[in-house]
């Protein structure tokens, strides 16, 4: 039996390695603007994955090829590389991860649904253009907007949509760390980028939020 939904529930989520794996187009969409800017090295999915969840000048200072240019440069550059992302994933989107469109529309008929992420401007807008999913979302916000923290952005979706109860949901310990700091409780997406530490709530597929949630709601 689905529950009555009511607006002051809320599921938050993290967006990479929580709702979509973007790896493959992100490092094509970075390669090909190192190398408009003659930037040279070659990025591998792999190579990428280890970024998820850091901000833009987090990334700039952990990848030695950019570390090294001036600063002004290599904003500009790091700015056009987001930009990049955003168009290529408006095109051909990320990989979603098994079950995201079907327990999101489930997950919706109980709950306001939302997305706090450390990306840049129009970057979650990229994965609920593409693959339809706006409609789920009640709000979101990241970043490249406030300039807050995950935490501060959490604490700002919260008090925007009047929440009085709220979950947050993502892959990494910083995920964990700022569902605390916000004080919210935090799920583990395990599936995701992120591992290694512990926490009191995980699923290992998308597919086992629903029965997790109702439970932390109910407690």
């Amino acid at each position: 039996m689905t529950m009555e939904k009511t607006h002051n529930t809320g599921v938050i989520f993290d967006l990479d390695g929580t709702l979509w794996n973007s790896v493959r187009e992100v490092a094509i969409a970075w390669n090909d603007t190192f190398q408009k800017y003659g930037v040279g090295v070659s990025l591998t999915p792999d190579m990428m994955r280890i970024t998820m969840g850091r901000t833009v000048p987090e990334i700039g200072e952990a990848m030695p090829v950019l570390r090294d240019i001036e600063p002004g440069r290599r904003a500009e550059i790091l700015n056009a590389c987001c930009d990049e992302e955003n168009r290529r994933l408006n095109l051909y989107g990320g990989d979603l991860y098994d079950g995201v469109t079907d327990v999101l529309a489930e997950l919706d008929k109980s709950y306001d649904l939302f997305i706090v992420s450390n990306c840049e401007d129009g970057y979650i807008e990229s994965f609920t253009n593409y693959h339809r999913t706006a409609k789920f979302f009640r709000d979101t916000e990241c970043i490249g907007r406030t300039g807050l923290n995950k935490a501060g952005n959490i604490r700002l979706i919260i008090e925007r949509n009047g929440l009085e109860k709220a979950v947050y949901v993502g892959d990494t310990e910083r995920d964990m760390r700022s569902a605390l700091d916000a004080g919210v409780p935090f799920i583990h997406a395990a599936y995701g980028f992120g591992s290694g530490f512990d926490s009191k709530l995980r699923v290992r597929s998308f597919r086992e939020l629903p029965e997790i949630i109702k439970k932390v709601f109910e407690v």
